[in-house]
Order: structure tokens, then sequence, then C-alpha cells
């Protein structure tokens, strides 16, 4: 029957394709074990990441400021390790742009004075990051750390103010007493003595309400980053003064209860303790009304973080990737490419041809390597030309307007030993292949694990070190770290980088070499 006889022709295929796979133990094995061995590695080598960052204190070059680390260490908690503390803000940036730390905290030199205005305080923090996902957890970061200040800084002024309250107390015990002693006098009949005990009084009673209030505690007392300011104008009034002040006040009213407890007492010099006791008064008034002009955020939380970034640019997205992914393409057409024409060599029967013919295996993979390279630069340059153009047609954009910063020569040279290791990693992948299929196979499980473990979504850094010898054994790790450094930060890639990404090639090829020096002289 026609239909029964389609059957059994497909059924020759079925079972012709299972034995090709059965007879391929090492391509079974790829497509089992590659993927979990992948999967496993990241899942035990990626450690996620850091949310403690490592950064310098700039102090200000006056003011008396601790340059004990301990001290900002407590301040800004576990969350940021503090490497040193200096007043040199130039020498701590140049320490960030080589990216010895991540952050420089600079400190304000106004403290005092900017809270006693009524304003929040500023606290500069700089970084350098050119990753839009690092970028954005910094910035949340330096909120934290400012929350962080403006807790253990209200702590400390809450602290003075319960060591502040037993003086309080005692100033309204002597108060009670005084005027249970002036009633008693005056329930005796003694006019005399009720004058005394009203001169024995110890002041104004605003000394015990300004010394409740937070913001007084605050800006007076010396802490890790309030220092009491220098001495003011006599004619301006400062918030951070009120103790002294209300302390003014009680001595003047003192001197004014002494000189009227004179037998005779002296109109002019009478005069003169009303007229200072008056100044006073004026000036706690004027003290009250600036301190209910301040905005109560300002007490909540004196300190707001601003965060600066010191990047040449602040790349998007699309922008920040973009270098990755030509790195991506460039190693994966080259392996790909070199593989499949080895193992295409082999399955044709060229290979037995190589093995009478006058030719050496170094001459096959020269010549091999040489024309990849110039096939994949031009797929490099077409890719690098889309991505950085300017051109548009009215307001379409026909390019990603990825920014090239750095120096071309660099940028070429990375991109040449991106292929040349690439190519020589094909070359491997194919001496270790039997098949197209396995070849495909093995250049796929390559890809992923670039994706993986390259740095191309997530940073190097952030996967277990011994785990990061997968991460440099490919030749996209080196290639993405030197192309953002050149094309996004306009610097130079570090030599070890480029060494690394030139003795990959070396060695893949001469391994290679090996491998197919064998299998013609085998023959």
């Amino acid at each position: 029957m026609p239909f029964a006889k389609r059957l059994i022709r497909a059924g020759a295929f079925v079972s012709k394709e299972i034995n090709e796979v059965r007879r391929q133990p090492r391509l079974i094995l790829s497509l089992i074990l590659g993927p979990f061995l992948i999967l496993f590695l990241f899942g035990i080598g990626y450690k996620g990441e850091e949310t403690s960052l490592s950064g310098i204190f700039v102090l200000p070059q006056q003011g008396g400021f601790s340059t004990d680390i301990a001290d900002y260490q407590k301040l800004v908690g576990g969350q940021l390790q503090i490497k040193s503390v200096t007043t040199d803000l130039q020498s701590a940036l140049d320490a960030l742009n080589k990216h010895e730390v991540e952050l420089v905290v600079q400190v304000p030199a106004d403290i005092s004075q900017t809270i006693s205005s009524g304003a929040q305080v500023k606290v500069p923090i700089y970084f350098n990051e050119v990753d839009p996902l690092r970028r954005d957890l910094i910035i949340y970061l330096t909120y934290v750390y400012a929350n962080e200040i403006n807790k253990q800084t209200l702590a400390e002024a809450a602290h003075q103010s319960q060591v502040n309250a037993g003086d309080v107390r005692a100033t309204l015990l002597r108060v009670r007493n005084s005027l249970a002693a002036v009633e008693q006098r005056l329930a005796a009949g003694d006019i005399s003595g009720a004058s005394q005990e009203s001169q024995a009084l110890p002041g104004s009673i605003t000394n015990v309400q300004l010394g409740l209030v937070i913001l007084s505690q605050l800006l007076a007392s010396d802490s890790t980053l309030v220092k009491q300011p220098e001495p003011q104008d006599p004619n301006q009034v400062n918030i951070a003064q009120s103790g002294n002040i209300a302390q003014k006040l009680n001595a003047d009213i003192q001197a004014l209860n002494d000189e009227l407890s004179k037998p005779a007492p002296d109109p002019v010099v009478a005069r003169q303790r009303i007229a200072a006791v008056r100044e006073d008064v004026d000036t706690l008034d004027k003290l009250t009304q600036q301190f209910q002009s301040i905005n109560p955020l300002v007490l909540a939380a004196p300190f707001t973080a601003e965060a600066k970034n010191t990047a040449s640019i602040t790349p998007n997205f699309t922008a920040f990737y973009a270098p990755g992914m030509l790195v991506l393409i460039l190693q994966h057409m080259a392996v790909t490419l070199a593989a499949l024409s080895m193992v295409r060599e082999r399955m044709l029967g060229t290979v037995e041809l190589f093995r009478v013919a006058p030719i050496r295996a170094s001459e096959i993979l020269t010549g091999k390597h040489i024309s990849f390279m110039a096939l994949l630069g031009v797929v490099a340059g077409a890719l690098l030309l889309m991505m950085s153009n300017e051109f548009t047609i009215g307001d379409v954009h026909l390019s990603l307007r990825v920014p090239i910063l750095g120096d071309w020569l660099y940028l070429v040279l990375t991109l040449v030993l991106v292929v040349f290791a690439s190519v020589g990693l094909g070359f491997l992948i194919a001496a270790i292949s039997k098949s197209e299929s396995q070849a495909v196979q093995l250049s796929m499980l390559v890809l992923l694990a670039s994706v993986f473990f390259s740095g191309f979504f997530l940073r190097v850094e952030t996967i277990w070190e011994p785990i990061q010898a997968v991460s440099y054994a490919l030749p996209v790790t080196y290639g993405i770290a030197d192309l953002q450094t050149i094309m996004l930060r306009g610097g130079t890639p570090q030599p070890l980088l480029l060494l690394g990404l030139a003795g990959l090639g070396v060695l893949f090829s001469l391994i290679s070499y090996v491998l197919l020096k064998r299998e013609l002289s085998r023959g």
C-alpha cells in the first residue's frame, strides 16, 4: 500500500539518524553534559553583586576633624568599607579614576552654618561608572549612606540630650524648692525674706526649654562630622551658640538681682544690668524666630547625598552593551567558521590529500588564520560603522550612536587579538570534533559560556574566584573589558589584558598545531 511504503521509507530515516547520533558519543555527552556543566559552574560561582563598596573620606583642611578611620566606619556602618581618610580631594579622585576605590566622600567644611541657615547639608559623593545597572546601584547606595549618617548623627544628639536631661531635672528641682521657700516666707509675712528667696531663683526657665531642643544639642555637640564653628560676628545670631546665650542671660539676671539686693543700689549700674538682660532677651527672641523658620526636614535629616559620576559619559543600555555584543559576535563567528572549516576538510577527505601533499600543518593553520582574520576584519569594520556613525534621515538615526572615545589604534589592536584568539579556539574545537554536528554543538557551548562568564551582563568580579578561570579562558572576556575601556571611558586597555588575549591565541594555535600535525603524520 502506498501509505505503508511512505511509513517504511520515513522509518528508515528515523533509524538512520538515531544510529548516526548513537555512533557519536561525544556529541551526546556535549548535548547533555555541556549545558548542565555550564549552568552548574555558574550556579556555584555566581556570588551576586557586592553591596559593600570601598571608599575614601575627604575631610576639610580646618576644623579639627578626626583622622581615625574607625570613627567614620562607625558612622556609615558596614555597607561602605573606608580605605583611607585624607584632606586631599585630588589624590582621592585620582585613586577613584584608577579604580582603586569605588567612592570618594567629601565632607563639607560648613556643616554647622548650613544647618543653622535652615538648609540640608549636601555631601558630595563621587564615583566613576559607565555600567548603567552598576551606576543606578551606586546612586541608590549613596542615599543609604546618607540615611545612615543621619541616623548616627541624631543618635549622638539624642545621647547628649539624655545626658543633659539630668541637669534640666536638677534645675527644675531647684526652681520648685525656691518657689516653695518663697511661699513659706509669704505665708509667714516675711516680705524681705521672700524677696531674698526670689532673688535666689536660678534664672530664666528659657535655658531649660532650649536645653530640650535637639537641634541645639546637635549643633553644640562635637561629633564625628559636626564641629563647633569658629567665632562668628557678634551681631550675627547663631543657633549653635544658644547654650552660651542662655548661660549669659542667667548670669546677667543674677547680676541684676545682686545689684537690687544691695542696701543702696546704684541706678546707673542697675540700668546697665537691665540693658544687658534686655539685649540677651532680644537675642534669644531672634534665635527662637530663626529656629522656627528652619524646615523640619532639616531637623529629621540634616544630611543629603549628592552623587557625582566622574565618568566621561553616562551611556544608555544600548551603548553600554554594544562593545560586548560586538566582541561576542566576532568570537562566535570566528570559532564557528574555524571549527567547521577544519571539520569539513576532514569530512570531504581533503586531509588525506594534505597527508601526501608537500604542505605542513603550520602552513595550513597560518593560511586559514589569515583568511578568517581578513574576513572578520571586514565584518568588524561594518559593525563598528553601523554602531557609531551619525548618519540620519530626517529624525531617524541609522546607527546605535555608540561613542568611541579612545584611540582607534588600541581599538583595532584589541579586535585583531580577539579574532586571532577566537580562530585559534575554533581550530582547537575542530581538532577534538569528529563531525560537523559536534563542532557546532561545542561552538554553541562556547557561546553559552561566554554569555554567563565573560562579563557581558554580569561582572566577572561577581563570580567566585576559582570559577573565574572559565572566564579568563574565553577571548571575549578580555575583549569586553578592553573595548569598554577604549570606547566608553576613552582610556587605554590594560597591558596585562592584551597580553592575556595574545597568549590565549598563541596557546590555542599551538595546541591545534600539535593535534593537526599528529593527525597528518598518522597517515
